[in-house]
Order: C-alpha cells, then structure tokens, then sequence
C-alpha cells in the first residue's frame, strides 16, 4: 500500500536514500542547490510499504505577486523512483501536496517540463512575466516564463498572476 507521510525531520538514514532516489529520478541532474531548495517548509515522502519511493516539498518563498509581497508556496523536488513511474504514486503525492497549497497559501508556484502531469492536480500555466531580484534590480527571467505554474489557494479570487518576482538564490532562480 502507498502512503504519503508528511515528515518534520530526516534521519541520515532516510535522507541518503533520499537524495539516492532523486538523483535516479532526475537522471543525475539533481544538483547540491536543488537540494537546499527543498527545505525550509513542508516535506512530503511517499511510501510504498516500507521503501522511500516518491517526495515532494512546499518551501514558503517571498515573491513580488502583481505588486503584492505574498509567501508563496513554491513546490520543489517532486520525484517517484523511476522504477515506479505510471503506478499513480507521483499523482498520490501530488494530490497531498496540492491539498496543503491551497490550504495554506494565496499563490503557489512551480517550475517544471511535465505541465501535463501538474495539470491534471488543478495547476494553471503561468501567462505572464517572470523576474529576478538581483541586487535590487528586477532583471526579466524570460526562459523561465514557459516553466511556470500557478495554484490559486482555497480564499483567493480567480485571477491569474501577470508578473512575479522571486529573490536569487543559488541554483535555478525559480
């Protein structure tokens, strides 16, 4: 049976198979920034009986919203062993990761390539502009704009979020 645990703290234990798996999953394109970018908030692991197969995050980021300084919650390292791929493991995981966006947030937001999975659990394709702060300067991150999406909380209005500004960080800004 699968479930999903949302989890405070890992042991060494879990968090070397942890990072194991999501370097299978990413195809060794996990990087020691991507990593740092999942904590910090909520954290999600997904059992299938006893084995670690499946995680997610939900790291609250400061983000510049249509002019509205909001927490976002931003959804990073969502990955099923591959092995496991096509089972609904990762649309499980989603659906609790989801859940807590909408409950805790007016926005969250992700950067992915597999819109069509996201999709399916309510996320919106983001139609609008993406910047980085750099120093002060909000500099356009117009490569990211294609990878962004969006998830309106349970008490937000239905209106689509038209330019974003994230703070730099080490790694992939968004």
């Amino acid at each position: 049976m699968f479930e999903v645990k949302r989890v405070e703290i890992l042991d060494s234990e879990t968090e070397s198979r942890l990072v194991k798996m999501l370097n299978t999953a990413f195809e060794d394109d996990f990087s020691d920034e991507d990593w740092e970018h999942t904590f910090g908030g909520y954290r999600f692991l997904g059992f299938l009986e006893e084995e670690l197969i499946a995680h997610g995050a939900i790291v609250p980021r400061k983000i510049l919203v249509d002019s509205k300084l909001l927490t976002v919650g931003y959804v990073e390292g969502v990955a099923v062993d591959p092995r496991y791929w096509r089972n609904g493991y990762g649309s499980s995981l989603m659906a609790a990761i989801t859940k807590v966006c909408r409950e805790n947030f007016e926005v969250s937001m992700l950067s992915t390539d597999e819109k069509a999975f996201y999709t399916k659990h309510g996320w919106r394709d983001f139609e609008g502009e993406s910047f980085v702060l750099v120093q002060g300067t909000e500099v356009r991150s117009e490569e990211e704009d294609e990878g962004l999406m969006y998830l309106l909380g349970n008490s937000t209005s239905d209106k689509s979020p038209r330019k974003v500004v994230c703070e730099s960080r080490s790694g992939d800004p968004w």
